[in-house]
């Protein structure tokens, strides 16, 4: 039976992708829509990001973890709490011995509704192109281009669970503490959320007791079409369960599995000049390139910002393994940074061709689990497609008043020295817009800080740009009003040099906030710390055997002819 209904909003602070099978010819990818063609985010979409967020909690409460975290490939029963509560994960089957033993297995104590959309809205078609690592434009050459339907930030999806009579306590509080990060913004639903989209919130989180203890109130809820009029309002439901949560809370030596920490960037990019990422839809206003606008809006792709570190990111280490390299091979064995749409014939072979190849040949079975030293850096910190991405970048919400300019351009002929022929283009360009940027990291490890802040120091210096037209000074930007925030659930996964003193939780988190210049002047010198532990990751990676990339961009046959290395006399 029923005991409480959950109801509340979702409200995606990004586009949001709930992808589907089907196909469609306006895109790569439709978004998910039932059979009357509305759109919906399935139960299933809702509830396997619950379990997961659950399954990574529930040992900070001193609960036993599940089996799915020891040992993913277990057929084995598990007994769990995140089992009792969603559903067991693996049913044991009967015993083939003499005494049959019953099958073990639990059904879920929560029902979770699909989310429909409140109000209809009007879906987007969002392009996407991967990042040529040698030139910095688009890599056109591998492919890369795709597309994708959107449905666009601040639309408000039902959001409805139902819990048994059967459901304990404590399995009651687990749900609270997973419920409590979706209400501080820590929701991520469908694809792509690495690369901007699916940031949600919950909110407006409202619970009803149904109370079907005679058959009068039964009766009466039957009768009423809708159950919540007959249901009792449990007012402040969510942080009463949080206040116990928070007492049972234990430090556990698990940086690998489980949701210990997070750090959360939130800044603004102000540009000091002219901006465009190019929307596809530019001839159809008459020009040749028009900044890219979602329901009435101009927006920055998180793709947009994230490629640009990423391939900025990998630029550090390959720079900096040069330099030690004697020789070709020398880099390669040590190369820290795939270039992740590079096939097998070219350079830098991306870590999930290799993977891919030689789990192949070696006859490894899909549910294998890809071991953390057949990654690269690159890899570990921004993603593959082996072992997705702990590091989450928002699309960028434009926060000051809109300055356009029309712009014209022309190509220089080489030999006249006048215009090109042919060669005219103009382009409606953002003039000095701000965009507000999230950028989020679960687990959060030194060596990564130090590479993810040594490339935030660039972009804050203007080193590299953003979006078109890098070489005519557009998309350089600056940082700022930036607000660090760390949450952690015990001092054991701390950063080093950080410290929280406050009592100020979000969830189950204890936080604490920092601009950039506060915590670069705190005397335990925390950032210094995070590169010399970068460094030192650095010094010490070595690529496994056998995914060493067969060549590279830099050490090729001509270059030690053309740039003989420096020796000192």
């Amino acid at each position: 039976m029923i005991e409480k209904i959950i109801v509340g909003k979702i409200k995606p602070l990004t586009a949001i992708h709930v992808g589907s099978s089907s196909s469609a010819r306006a895109t790569d990818a439709p978004v998910f829509r039932n059979v009357a063609g509305e759109i919906v985010i399935p139960g299933t979409s809702i509830g396997g990001p619950l379990r997961a967020t659950a399954t990574r909690l529930a040992p900070h409460l001193g609960k036993e973890k599940c089996v799915a975290l020891t040992d993913p490939s277990s057929k084995d029963f598990c007994d769990c709490i995140v089992c009792n509560l969603f559903g067991s994960i693996n049913p044991a089957e009967e015993s083939e011995g003499e005494e049959e033993e019953p099958m073990k297995g639990n059904a879920s104590k929560v029902w979770i509704y699909n989310s429909p959309l409140v109000h209809k809205s009007k879906t987007a078609i969002r392009d996407g192109v991967g990042i040529d690592r040698e030139t910095n434009t688009s890599a056109r050459e591998m492919r890369a281009k795709y597309d994708h339907e959107l449905v666009p930030k601040r639309s408000i999806f039902d959001f409805r669970i139902e819990l048994q009579d059967n459901i304990t306590p404590e399995e009651e509080m687990l749900l609270a503490v997973t419920l409590a990060e979706w209400t501080q913004e820590r929701c991520y639903l469908g694809g792509n959320i690495a690369r901007g989209l699916g940031n949600c919130l919950l909110e407006d989180l409202q619970v009803y007791k149904l109370d079907l203890s005679s058959p009068e109130k039964l009766l009466d809820y039957l009768k009423e079409d809708d159950p919540l009029k007959v249901g009792e309002k449990e007012k402040d439901w969510i942080e009463n369960l949080l206040e116990k949560a928070r007492k049972q809370i234990i430090a556990v030596e698990d940086n690998n599995y489980l949701y210990n920490s997070f750090i959360q960037l939130d800044f603004t990019l102000q540009f000091t000049g002219g901006f465009i990422i190019n929307d596809t839809k530019a001839p159809l206003f008459g020009f040749d390139f028009t900044p890219r606008m979602e329901n009435g809006e101009f927006i920055l792709p998180g793709s947009s910002i994230r490629g640009k570190l990423r391939s900025h990111a990998e630029k550090i280490v390959r720079t900096l393994n040069t330099i030690k390299a004697t020789n070709g091979e020398e880099f390669r064995k040590k190369c820290p940074a795939c270039n992740p749409l590079a096939e097998q014939n070219n350079p830098l072979t991306s870590c999930s061709i290799l993977l891919r190849d030689y789990r192949k040949e070696e006859e490894i079975l899909p549910g294998v689990e890809v071991q953390d030293k057949e990654l690269c850096l690159a890899c570990k910190l921004f993603g593959s497609s082996y072992n997705g991405s702990r590091l989450f970048i928002t699309d960028g919400e434009m926060v000051n008043d809109i300055t356009i300019k029309v712009m014209d351009f022309v190509a220089i002929d080489r030999f006249t020295g006048g215009g090109k022929e042919g060669a005219k283009f103009d382009a409606v360009v953002l003039w000095q817009p701000a965009f507000k940027v999230r950028l989020f990291l679960e687990n959060p490890k030194e060596w990564e800080l130090g590479w993810l802040f040594l490339a935030l120091r660039d972009l804050k210096a203007g080193f590299f740009s953003i979006g078109f037209g890098q070489n005519n000074w557009f998309g350089k930007a600056e940082i700022v009003d930036e607000q660090i925030t760390i949450g952690t659930t015990s001092d054991n996964s701390i950063p080093e040099g950080l410290f929280i003193e406050s009592e100020t939780y979000q969830g189950i988190f204890k936080t604490n906030h920092w601009t950039w210049e506060e915590l670069a002047n705190l005397p335990e010198k925390p950032l210094d710390n995070w590169l010399t532990k970068f460094h030192k990751q650095l010094t010490e990676f070595k690529r496994v055997p056998y995914l060493v990339p067969s060549s590279d961009s830099y050490f090729r046959e001509n270059i030690p002819q053309l740039y003989s290395k420096e020796e000192e006399l």
